[in-house]
């Protein structure tokens, strides 16, 4: 039955760049999975896959091998300026680090620094993002560590996509590395991940990808998530954060947590609030997805331009007397645009030789982001947005790229910090929130516009995203760039109310800075405000604030610093390590255990803690007043918070400075805490008394542990023992392995070589293998492999082939068969089982053995053997000592000989050998020097009578140019001799009688003139004339028997070497008189200047002046007679004899030659006659073309090398 194949489409290296190219990051458990991928991965998905492992630089790589038996798809090993091409898999090679630049693979020695991770994945997937970006897709598969972690960040950033492998993988290093980045499209098994980058080649929505901002709107989310889950979803993020992100638009939240259910492949909201119910880390993995990370250092680096020269001088000079700027960074994210900021100050002061205390205080909501910010540790990526002169400046060279310098780190304040709930950095010159507000609903914008505006000071400024607006709150703000959304503080007014009307921020934190009792004022500002009333009362509080109230701050009940407010910064010095809002990480000693001591007696139920002519250690001589007491007796929220005042003392000369009332209380604590370090001491005793007993038991265990640690050692010695054979056989495996490669190579090249086209076909009748020769006639290609054959079409007349394997794997016995092609080829197939070294069937082998040629050779001999068989000619076939072999029937027939009475004897005794040229000995040495011999014989009968033979004798030359037999064909011709020697006879007698009329006509003519002129003579008539005329008679009658002389007996020739060009020139010359007195010109053309020939030289002149001389007289009128000598191919002569005479009519010419007949008025034609009995007996012809009008040829070839068959007479 005919087979058809399905419809694929095929890609080939010559088609279009790849539509992707996939990196493929694996390492330790990383071939089970690169295995499985390849395996269900189509050959012709028109992407490029780059394979990047860890690999050992002491052992090779068999990997190509090892996938080559799961994928169809080309694999071959990285190698420089290679190009990439789709459908082929790309592997990197040992010892080396692949990148991609330009669409090309680039190779580079890979150098080991002590200390320094070797990370390819990384440096590949890098590259990868950058250079292909869109149509960059990353693969993390099984590997221990991070590798990969970083590049695909790169990937993602730059629009490519990123696909994870799921807990399958056997190490789960690099995939958990790859989901904490946060970047992670899909997490799926290999399988899958095959099917989702099929999906992605041919354009499909792939699994766990977000629609795009501009196709997706709340509404076509909400028939999806309803509210009920959505609040639940949310209530869940706030129980396990304590984030409230009802404030965060509801579009961007749904939009977020739909790519986690694709990251997670669930596509069910009610299956994926199960998850994070039953799965805390879940809940911890869509928090890290909402709080969108992205910055960089000098984002937009016109708009930072223009902070450095519109913004930083305004500052700087606003700040002249307080020497001092504080900068608010919120949602620093990872730190970068904060470092920016310092960075910018720390330029402008240094180019105006400037010196102030600047403190950025960066908070985000994200603490693995702030802690990631407070190591200020970047990759090497940052070259491309920081320049050389600030990464030289500003920045250290480490192992992981670059880390800020600590003049930069101690100018910012990391600290987590919620800025819809938490208090403001009060008193700023400068407040940065770029790209945060457009996540936030616009209600919370507004009120975080407000709160900003209350925080900054009256001439600071505000730096906002550029897709960000001020809003209604245009009148708060003065755009110093509206491109850039940069502005400055307008008026204070009006912040106070405003910020008091947002309900999720804390009103009780606004009294940290006053002495006052703020809920009366707090109520008379509202009462103004709904009144109408005048925004002075909020002036003169915020002045009052800012200008009367000493510097303070508030702390809560975890000694965590909540809130500043006035010019506190002097008091503070940061500790270094993880950034904390501890008071002992804010403060230095001296003022922190004093601080503690206050905060631990208002616990205790003091009102209030003084403290006198406290000692700061900043290098200069400065003494404050310490009062710290409750924040609030009335708040509950409040209740376990204080206030601290920092108020300093003016300095009075030559005065002791003793801490007064403070080391009183300081000595009292001590006491307490010795008390209390008794009672631990005791505690401790008690301890120590246990820990004696658990001790001794610990002894007797590491006894016991002890005597399994011998035990252990040897083990581990036998254990050495095993490793050290295990190194020994795997060295033999490698050696093994290197052994079958090489024979594998030699299978393939055989299989490519050979011209027998073979199929290989498992149990269940799928194609394993097959010669590129059986593709002529089965339509297989690379793809088919794990195919039915059945699903394979072919040309072969041989529906039942298929029946044929089958029957062939459950007999196990061969079958051949002779099958012919559609195209017109025929082949033996054959059918075997396919057998390994244990002996079980694994399947079935086709061989297709090509003997067209043998078929149309045997039917050419069985047409020759029927040929020969009936042919009506005998043929005789001798070996090469004349031994006969074969003989036909017609043999047998004319001889009398039975074929096995005849066979075996010479072929010498078949005839009667004559002498000289028909002697057995001259006609075999001639057939046996690899010449043809033909000629007539007697042949003699079994009965001993002869009958003559017509026969050829040829040699039968191999292909190698030897004799491998002797053939004779011959006719009987008896009759013919016979009937031959009857005519010959007849036409002498004939050719007598024509020759005597001839004669008596001839010689009639010139005797009736004689005997004319001898009357006359008698009668007395005499004149000279009459004697002149009958002397002419008789030379005519003379020449007449000359002639006939010359044709009826045989002269002896004299063969001599003579120069024909010679001989033709005096011909010309003789002639030239004659032909100048007729009017005729000899024209003489030949290349050579000589030509010798064995000739008669009078005898061949006699033949040229013969027909020279009757070009002459074919032209009574004139003319011109050309002669023309040359040599052929054939190295014959061929001289030409060309007139401008009448011409010959056709039915003349046969009958030149002839006796007596000539065309001429005066002629005996026995001239013409001669002249070819001499050409003849020189090997040589004549021959002539003519025609009526347009003159006569006359054309003589001489063999130039033919001997004289004998000069006989």
């Amino acid at each position: 039955m005919p087979f058809c194949r399905q419809g694929v489409r095929r890609m080939t290296s010559s088609e279009l760049r790849p539509s992707y190219i996939v990196g493929i990051g694996a390492s330790a458990g990383g071939l089970e999975a690169l295995t499985a991928l390849f395996e269900h991965l189509a050959p012709d998905t028109g992407m490029a896959f780059v394979v990047i492992q860890h690999l050992s630089p002491n052992y090779r790589s068999f990997m190509a091998e090892l996938l080559g038996t799961h994928t169809s798809m080309r694999i071959v090993q990285a190698e420089h300026d290679m190009p990439i091409e789709p459908n082929v898999v790309y592997l990197n090679p040992p010892r080396k680090n692949l990148f991609i630049e330009n669409g090309r693979l680039v190779v580079h020695d890979h150098t080991a620094i002590k200390g320094e991770l070797h990370l390819p994945i990384d440096g590949f997937f890098h590259s990868l993002g950058q250079d292909i970006r869109e149509r960059a897709v990353g693969v993390v598969l099984s590997g221990t560590g991070s590798d990969g972690s970083r590049g695909i960040v790169t990937i993602k950033r730059n629009g490519g996509k990123v696909f994870v492998q799921n807990e399958s993988a056997k190490f789960d290093g690099m995939p958990r590395s790859a989901l904490a980045s946060g970047v992670v499209d899909a997490v799926l098994p290999p399988d899958q991940l095959a099917a989702q980058l099929e999906s992605l080649g041919r354009g499909e929505q792939m699994v766990g990808t977000t629609r795009s901002n501009e196709h997706v709107s709340g509404e076509d989310y909400d028939d999806e998530v309803d509210s009920q889950k959505y609040q639940r979803i949310l209530d869940l993020l706030f129980q396990n954060t304590g984030i409230d992100y009802q404030v965060y638009k509801r579009d961007g939240v749904i939009r977020r947590l739909k790519r986690r259910m694709g990251i997670e492949n669930i596509p069910d909201v009610e299956q994926y609030l199960e998850l994070l119910q039953t799965h805390p880390e879940s809940v911890q993995d869509l928090h890290k997805d909402l709080l969108i990370g992205v910055t960089s250092f000098f984002r937009d680096p016109k708009a930072f331009q223009i902070i450095y020269e519109q913004v930083l001088p305004h500052i700087f000079a606003n700040r002249s007397r307080e020497r001092e700027v504080r900068v608010w960074v919120a949602g620093c994210s990872t730190g970068e645009e904060a470092y920016s900021i310092a960075i910018l100050m720390q330029e402008y002061m240094a180019a105006t030789g400037t010196k102030y205390n600047v403190k950025i205080f960066a908070t985000d909501l994200d603490r693995d982001a702030i802690s990631f910010a407070g190591n200020g540790v970047y990759p090497v990526e940052i070259e491309k947005v920081v320049n050389r002169t600030r990464l030289q400046a500003f920045f250290t060279r480490v192992d992981a790229g670059y880390q800020v310098k600590p003049e930069i780190r101690k100018m910012i304040i990391f600290a987590p910090h919620n800025i819809t709930k938490d208090p403001p950095f009060m008193n700023t010159d400068l407040i940065t929130c770029r790209n945060m507000l457009i996540y936030l609903q616009s209600d919370v914008q507004h009120r975080i516009l407000s709160l900003f505006h209350f925080a900054l000071h009256s001439h600071g400024f505000l730096f906002l995203g550029p897709s960000e607006s001020i809003g209604r709150l245009a009148k708060l703000f003065v755009p110093v760039n509206a491109k850039w959304n940069i502005f400055q503080h307008a008026d204070a007014s009006g912040a106070l109310a405003l910020y008091q009307q947002a309900p999720s921020l804390p009103t009780g934190i606004k009294g940290v800075s006053t002495h006052v009792d703020l809920a009366p004022r707090a109520e008379a500002v509202k009462q103004q405000t709904r009144a109408g009333g005048s925004s002075h009362t909020d002036e003169l509080y915020r002045i009052f604030v800012e200008e009367h109230m000493p510097p303070c701050v508030v702390i809560d009940d975890k000694q965590d610093v909540v809130s500043l407010h006035g010019n506190v910064n002097k008091y503070l010095a940061l500790a270094n390590g993880r950034p904390s809002n501890n008071v002992h990480k804010m403060f230095d000693s001296s003022i922190s255990v004093a601080i503690v001591t206050a905060i631990s007696k208002i616990r205790k139920g003091s009102l209030e803690v003084v403290y006198d002519d406290v000692h700061i250690k900043d290098g200069n001589d400065v003494r404050i007043t310490l009062v710290v007491r409750p924040l609030s007796r009335n708040v509950d929220r409040f209740r376990n918070h204080v206030l601290v005042l920092f108020k300093e003392v003016e300095r009075r000369p030559h005065s002791v400075s003793t801490y007064g009332d403070m080391v009183t209380s300081v000595n009292q604590h001590v006491i307490e805490l010795e008390r209390e370090l008794q009672m631990y001491q005791e505690k401790l005793q008690v301890t120590v008394e246990e820990l004696e007993t658990s001790n001794e038991e610990l002894q007797a265990t590491n006894e016991e542990i002890v005597a399994a640690n011998e035990e252990l050692q040897s083990t581990n010695e036998e254990l050495h023992s095993v490793n050290e054979e295990l190194l020994t056989i795997n060295a033999e495996y490698q050696l093994n392995i290197q052994q079958l490669t090489e024979l594998n190579n030699d299978m393939d090249n055989f299989l490519a070589s050979t011209q027998i086209g073979t199929l290989f076909l498992d149990r269940e009748m799928k194609v394993r293998r097959f010669t590129p020769a059986i593709t002529k006639e089965i339509n297989l290609l690379e793809v088919d492999i794990g195919r039915p054959i059945s699903h394979i079409s072919h040309h072969l007349k041989y529906d039942e082939m298929i029946q044929d394997a089958e029957k062939v794997l459950a007999t196990s016995l061969p079958i051949e068969r002779e099958i012919e092609s559609k195209t017109g080829y025929w082949y033996s197939v054959r059918i075997l089982p396919y057998r390994t070294a244990e002996q079980p069937i694994k399947g079935i082998v086709l061989t297709f053995v090509d003997i067209t040629s043998m078929k149309k050779m045997n039917e050419e001999l069985r047409k020759l053997s029927y040929a020969i068989e009936q042919s009506p000619s005998i043929v005789v076939i001798t070996d090469p000592s004349g031994a006969i072999e074969y003989v036909n029937p017609k043999f047998c027939e004319c001889t009398g000989f039975t074929h096995d009475e005849i066979v075996g004897k010479d072929i010498a005794s078949l005839h009667v050998w004559g002498s000289g040229e028909t002697s057995y000995a001259s006609i075999w040495n001639s057939v046996a020097g690899e010449s043809r011999w033909a000629g007539e014989l007697p042949t003699l009968r079994k009965d001993g009578t002869t009958y003559w033979e017509s026969l050829s004798l040829v040699p039968i030359l191999s292909d190698q140019g030897d004799t491998i037999h002797y053939l004779k064909v011959a006719e009987d011709i008896t009759e013919i001799k016979e009937t031959e020697e009857l005519l010959r006879k007849s036409e002498m007698l004939s050719a007598v009688g024509e020759l005597a009329a001839g004669i008596a006509h001839e010689i009639r003519n010139p005797l009736t003139a004689l005997k004319g002129f001898t009357k006359l003579i008698r009668t007395g008539s005499h004149s000279e004339s009459y004697l002149e005329i009958m002397h002419q008679e008789l030379e005519r009658i003379e020449t007449i028997i000359n002639e006939l002389l010359v044709l009826s007996k045989p002269q002896a020739l004299h063969f001599k070497p003579a120069n024909l060009v010679d001989v033709i020139r005096d011909v010309v010359m003789l002639l030239e008189t004659q032909a100048l007195l007729n009017q005729v010109e000899i024209v003489f053309e030949t290349a050579m200047e000589e030509l010798m020939m064995e000739c008669v030289e009078n005898q061949l002149k006699q033949v040229f002046i013969n027909l020279v001389k009757n070009a002459i007289e074919a032209m009574p009128n004139g003319g011109v007679v050309s002669v023309h000598l040359a040599l052929t191919a054939d190295e014959d002569v061929l001289l030409t004899v060309q007139d401008q005479g009448v011409g010959i009519p056709e039915e003349k010419l046969a009958r030149l030659g002839e006796p007596f007949y000539t065309t001429k008025d005066k002629g005996t034609g026995l001239g013409l006659m001669v002249s070819f009995k001499i050409v003849e007996q020189h090997g040589g012809t004549i021959r002539y073309r003519s025609a009526p009008g347009q003159g006569t040829t006359a054309e003589i070839r001489l063999p130039l090398h033919k001997s004289p068959t004998a000069d006989a007479p």
